[in-house]
């Protein structure tokens, strides 16, 4: 799997179930639910302005962010050098640029800073460029007279105009100006807020913020080194008190876009910007802006435990080293002492200069120091860091790539995989004695590595539970346990971590993860029609080398392939079992031109097809679509022959004891790579065409239409709803 498979192809485990919870049990919950920004953080790609577009969308990518704010001129790619990013650019063009943003799940939210008349057919042309682009506010400086005309715009088009201040003596480098001729227009005119413009004007911009409270649409956030001719330095490490502007934007119930714009080290800016995202997230934490919670405070090891010989804090960074004078005596770790991992989500970076080490969760400590239990791999070895292993119980687990199932009687079954190997490896996956970060979820009997963003392991284990009390016991699978950071025994080594931050959910909102398929034949499912029409086969799929609008079977196993050469070629298929309300989750792959559906329950259907070279105007037949009842709000759909990753999110239609409809099935959420692309708690009134005969039942089977063109799907994950204690 290649790089658009990120993380932000997979939606929060604990966010949707918080959303799925509220809708189908009533509960009453916060209003801010995991994996929902307040605060929304991205670059402006002038940042990267040495580079393309396409470049500075990955760099975006690559420092965990999902925003962008584009300015006029850059480059948009290597393959169309003669192409800038403006609103000149041709609907050919526009297309490409939404392809690269698709591709790597970026969001483009802001313009700027791009030139406003007070003519409006040249305006026009930007607020159409920036409404067909899903761009949500134009960064100006425009001419004052322009500001009736602005206004009726903002207000016309629902899109906003931010004024930027470039330094003294530019028209706007005084907040003052920028309130008088905000004065009695449209709320959609505010400021776009630079801070280190301001420090080079000698401006303070704390008080900059707090005059311009209720104004504020976006931000140029910056701090410099020192005011006046200051340059960019990490966020908290220069002279703009940076925390305390974030604090009075809490205050001010700021719920906007942050673009970073790092104007220094222009060719090598990359590690600086890392550090001013993570700046950025602990200070949301800190602020209660975020549910994460950091668990490493930076400055001593408060809240973990470890052998003090080996385990140190240095430069804000958990450190741990043993040397040939001072070895580790047997695999040894530093523990969290302040909880335990359930159901969670766990971030943090570490970085190896040498031999082995690992990130401990849902483990016990059967010795002072000693921990057995799930292990996430460090070391410095592509396609192999990133793996699962249990210490001190089952030993090897899940290689890099593969997702497997363990079943009741502790068989590992490799039935998927998640990514490819060789793929990882050329994009560069892993940075070797360098920072990289995992994120790591486990929810219920499902657990999920990431690093750098890129997905390695999935596990569904399914062994049996060993006992929580029996320290001794650590030949099953476990369903809550310790955090612990480990130094292996053996040569010298060096091994460091930082930003350590954990979400954990309060109760679990699904049971345990059920694979559909299980990768090697179609046992379990069954067909409508006639069986010897199908074309359904279990294997590898990949795009047809002699026609892309079909799939072949490349050997191997782990994925269900319909081999439909053309419409009426093959049948649908579906599962014996039945499910009501549930999380789907599961990837698949269309070929070009082609067309197939997920029926939920047999009767609901989202559309599969090939939407790739369309714009964001979709209908009802696009991919992504709830058939009959909704498009999708954006295109978020991937390359033909690309996996695409859905998640689903479904509420089963209510019956009375006689049998009596007497409420809709609803999608609660539907998510396609990482994107949510309808409306929460989308009511269905009935059955989409072409679904199984029976009609609307309490529970129903998982199907894939089969009978329109070639498909393939792969990783296919159901959970149902917890009932509600």
């Amino acid at each position: 799997m290649n790089r658009s498979m990120k993380i932000a192809v997979v939606l929060s485990v604990v966010a949707l179930g918080a959303c799925l919870m509220d809708s189908v049990q009533g509960a009453e919950r916060p209003q801010r639910r995991f994996g929902q920004d307040v605060w929304k953080l991205g670059m402006q790609a002038y940042s990267f302005n040495r580079f393309t577009f396409e470049e500075a969308v990955a760099k975006t990518k690559a420092l965990g962010m999902g925003y962008i704010e584009a300015y006029p001129g850059q480059t948009l790619s290597k393959d169309k050098p003669n192409v800038k990013t403006d609103h000149n650019m041709s609907g050919a063009d526009r297309l490409a640029m939404k392809q690269i943003l698709r591709e790597a799940g970026i969001k483009l939210m802001n313009y700027g800073v791009v030139g406003l008349s007070n003519n409006e057919a040249e305006c026009r042309k930007v607020f159409d460029f920036a409404k067909e682009m899903g761009i949500e506010t134009i960064v100006s400086e425009p001419p004052e007279e322009a500001f009736d005309l602005l206004s009726k715009l903002c207000d016309e088009y629902g899109i906003n105009v931010a004024l930027h201040n470039h330094p003294k003596p530019s028209h706007y480098w005084d907040p003052d100006t920028v309130l008088k001729v905000c004065e009695g227009q449209s709320k959609r005119i505010g400021a776009c807020a630079d801070t280190g413009h301001w420090m080079r004007s000698g401006i303070n911009p704390l008080e900059a913020i707090k005059k311009l409270k209720g104004r504020i649409i976006s931000l140029h956030f910056k701090d410099l080194n020192e005011f006046g001719s200051g340059h960019d330095v990490i966020w908290g490490t220069g002279k703009g008190d940076v925390k305390a502007i974030l604090t009075e934007l809490k205050d001010q119930e700021f719920a906007g876009v942050f673009s970073i714009e790092y104007e220094y080290n222009w060719d090598n800016s990359m590690p600086e910007i890392a550090g001013c995202v993570s700046f950025f997230e602990r200070t949301e934490s800190e602020l209660g802006l975020s549910q994460w919670q950091y668990i490493f405070n930076g400055e001593d090891l408060n809240g973990w435990d470890g052998d003090p010989r080996l385990w140190s804090v240095k430069d804000g960074v958990i450190h741990g080293e043993t040397t040939e004078a001072n070895p580790a005596r047997g695999n040894t770790f530093l523990v969290w002492r302040d909880g335990t991992l359930r159901d969670f989500e766990l971030k943090l970076k570490f970085k190896i200069q040498n031999g082995n080490s690992g990130v401990q969760y849902r483990s016990k400590e059967f010795d002072k120091w000693r921990i057995g239990g799930y292990q996430a791999e460090v070391e410095n070895n592509p396609g192999k860091v990133g793996f699962l292993y249990h210490e001190a119980g089952r030993g090897w687990l899940v290689n890099v790539g593969d997702l497997m199932e363990i079943d009741k009687e502790g068989k590992k079954n490799v039935i998927g995989n998640v990514s490819d190997v060789k793929a990882l490896i050329g994009e560069g996956y892993y940075k070797e004695k360098d920072w990289n970060e995992y994120h790591i979820i486990g929810q219920g009997n499902q657990l999920i590595h990431y690093l750098n963003g890129y997905p390695m392991i999935e596990l569904i284990d399914n062994d049996r539970v060993s006992d929580p009390a029996d320290k001794n016991d650590r030949n099953g699978a476990a369903r809550e346990g310790l955090l612990a950071l480990q130094i292996h025994a053996g040569p010298p080594m060096v091994v460091e971590f930082k930003d350590i931050r954990i979400r954990q959910s309060r109760r679990s909102f699904y049971e345990d993860a059920q694979v559909l398929f299980n990768g090697k034949d179609l046992d379990g499912w069954a067909f409508v029609g006639d069986a010897s029409k199908s074309k359904w086969v279990a294997g590898k799929a990949a795009l047809s080398p002699d026609d892309p609008k079909k799939l072949v079977n490349a050997g191997g196993s782990g994925e269900m392939i319909n081999l439909a050469a053309q419409h009426g070629d093959s049948i649908d298929i579906y599962t014996k079992e039945t499910f009501g309300d549930c999380r789907i989750e599961l990837e698949v792959m269309v070929p070009q031109g082609s067309n197939s559906g997920i029926y939920v329950m047999g009767q609901y259907e989202v559309q599969v097809l090939d939407s790739w070279d369309r714009g964001d105007d979709l209908g009802m037949g696009d991919m992504g679509a709830i058939y009959g009842a909704s498009q999708p709000k954006v295109n978020a759909t991937r390359h033909p022959g690309q996996w695409q990753r859905y998640v689903i999110d479904f509420r089963a239609p209510r019956f009375d004891a006689a049998g009596n409809k007497t409420e809709n099935a609803r999608f609660m959420r539907v998510e396609l790579n990482g994107v949510q692309i309808h409306d929460r708690n989308l009511e269905v009134k009935g059955a989409t065409g072409g679904a199984l005969p029976g009609g609307e039942v309490p529970k129903g089977p998982l199907m894939f239409q089969g009978n329109h063109g070639a498909v393939a799907y792969r990783n296919i994950v159901v959970k149902a709803l917890r009932p509600r204690e």
